[in-house]
């Protein structure tokens, strides 16, 4: 006899429609059923902030263990650390503070030695591994205005090691032509060019030399250098003849074109004699090199005679210091370019001195330099410009006033 099923009776409370319901109370406060689009937003907002705070928090945590005194289990991933799962575990259970790595400090302390040496450059030029003799680091910390110039040595000083040599820094690529490169290339790795140390190019384009400005014992002993080469004035002049020669052919299309480096260089190799019995210049007061006075004289006009024969123009608001060895300079300068065999060779000198001249006579009398007259007539001094300048403006304004 067939038996009925038994009856399913009332469904569960949990069951509505067919759809299991989770079995929580169910207050007026409770959140409705969030649609996909809604989640898909929630969703997204977090993705954003996880992507923007979780970054912010390693560098934090890098900031920490660098510069900061910081638990010892932020270190537990360092490079340093061990990646074994029982240093991992000791590390990360280790959250007692220490100070900072001292890493960051040796390595700026290092940049700061190799980038500060005058010589350092001029070592990966030329490949030597001779250690520099620069002066210690308390020496060139004094502020330059409270340095006393030393005297010039009785005796052969400690020069640095490697010397400093134009374009120690870099050889630029920037040539026209490859013949001009490589001559750029063979002149500044060639004894006979880097033993006369030329200081118009030291001037003009050493990196080790324009560090040396601020310490002036060191500064003294690479001018003493300039001085005093192991091959004589009159070798150098005809070393430094041949090179500046064989430029002008070597580097015809970078001279042609302008090519700054090129031009620049045969300028001061044109330069080398007079530049050298510049550089040389003793005040016989102190005994000292008119160079290092000029660096030392808060006053920078000094300086900015020392670079008329390589076409550098005085300032516009120049006040000359009136000193001894300016005048001296001047007069060789003037001496230079009326020279028949130096002469021919200073056509920068001869551009930049008249302007020159004129603001030392106005600031320190007729006698202190000799005007000339390579000057266009009805040329006007530099220092004048600004003031015709300024009178041309009031005429027009009171002329366009005056206009009904």
């Amino acid at each position: 006899m067939f038996t009925p099923p038994p009856s399913p009776g009332l469904p569960p409370n949990n069951v509505k429609d067919g759809i299991l319901v989770p079995d929580v109370a169910v207050s007026g406060s409770a959140d409705h059923p969030m649609s996909p689009k809604t989640l898909k937003r929630r969703i997204g907002r977090r993705t954003r902030w996880t992507v923007m705070l979780v970054p912010m928090a390693l560098m934090l945590i890098t900031a920490s263990t660098r510069y900061l005194t910081h638990p010892a289990a932020f270190d537990m991933f360092s490079e340093s650390a061990s990646l074994t799962w029982e240093g991992l575990s000791e590390r990360a259970s280790n959250w007692t503070p220490h100070k900072r790595h001292p890493l960051a400090e040796a390595a700026l302390a290092g940049v700061a030695s190799t980038a500060g040496s005058p010589s350092s450059s001029v070592a990966s030029l030329t490949g030597s591994g001779a250690a520099s003799s620069a002066a210690p680091a308390s020496t060139s910390e004094i502020p330059i205005s409270a340095q006393t110039v030393p005297t010039i040595p009785s005796s052969p000083p400690a020069l640095p090691t490697p010397f400093p040599q134009p374009f120690d820094s870099s050889l630029s690529q920037n040539f026209s032509s490859l013949s001009c490169f490589n001559f750029f290339s063979n002149m500044t790795n060639t004894v006979a060019f880097r033993s006369c140390r030329p200081f118009s190019l030291l001037l003009q384009a050493s990196e080790g030399f324009l560090d040396a400005q601020e310490n002036l014992q060191l500064l003294n002993n690479i001018v003493w250098g300039t001085c005093n080469t192991s091959i004589d004035d009159e070798g150098c002049s005809a070393n430094i003849a041949w090179f500046s020669s064989n430029l002008v052919s070597a580097c015809a299309i970078d001279l042609k074109d302008g090519n700054a480096m090129a031009v620049n260089t045969q300028i001061a190799l044109n330069a080398f004699n007079l530049m050298r019995d510049a550089g040389c210049l003793v005040d016989p007061t102190t005994n000292t090199y008119c160079y290092l006075d000029a660096v030392r004289n808060s006053n920078p006009s000094d300086t900015y005679f020392y670079s008329l024969p390589l076409g550098v123009s005085m300032p516009n608001n120049t006040i000359a210091s009136c000193s001894a060895c300016t005048k001296s300079l001047m007069t060789l300068y003037y001496g230079a370019m009326n020279d028949a065999t130096q002469g021919p060779g200073l056509t920068s000198l001869k551009a930049s001195y008249p302007s020159a001249a004129k603001i030392a006579v106005a600031d320190c009398g007729t006698g202190y330099a000799t005007l000339t007259t390579a000057t266009p007539s009805g040329a006007l001094p530099l220092r004048t410009v600004p003031g015709l300048l300024l009178s041309t403006l009031v005429v027009i304004a009171v002329t366009l006033i005056a206009i009904p």
